[in-house]
């Protein structure tokens, strides 16, 4: 079962992971330490195994298959099981990046603002979608609300993704 989950979440980025992290680790040089914020199943591609990697999701579902790729590959993983805007991921201590793909949209502008304001962290790198699911392309798919809020450090755009790296 994990290695068509793993096929499916490595599907929407495989053409440009290697290079997303290759460009986010420029900026930021390698991380020890790594939150993901609604991880989903971006542990399952995230290419080094010799970290901390904390994820944070809150489909209990989807972290039994990490916690399952945390153990086959060694890796020193923690799993949290909570909602994103959950006040204890802001005690989390000495993260290097955190990392929140495809899960601001959901919220409100305000709830990403607390967020990104409270958590202990480096680097931040925010992703949004930039096609809908039927694959068209959005007509605003920059987030200048973002953009308003925070100083964004570098804006890395692919076919169907952006990302922004902001320094705290």
């Amino acid at each position: 079962m994990l290695d068509i989950l793993e096929k499916v979440a490595i599907r929407e980025r495989r053409e440009f992971v290697k290079e997303l992290y290759k460009k986010i680790f420029e900026i930021t040089k390698k991380p020890k330490k790594v939150l993901d914020l609604g991880c989903g199943l971006n542990p399952i591609y995230f290419p080094l195994k010799d970290i901390t990697y904390i994820a944070c999701d809150k489909e209990k579902i989807t972290l039994k298959h990490v916690n399952r790729h945390f153990k086959k590959n060694k890796i020193r993983g923690e799993i949290i099981n909570k909602d994103i805007r959950d006040a204890a991921l802001y005690k989390i201590k000495k993260i290097d990046i955190t990392i929140a793909f495809k899960v601001f949209d959901y919220l409100k502008k305000e709830e990403v603002k607390k967020i990104l304001r409270k958590i202990n962290t480096k680097w931040i790198v925010i992703s949004f979608p930039t096609r809908t699911i039927m694959g068209k392309r959005m007509n605003n798919p920059k987030r200048k609300w973002l953009e308003k809020m925070v100083k964004i450090h570098k804006i890395l755009r692919f076919h169907n993704e952006v990302f922004y790296i902001i320094k705290k």
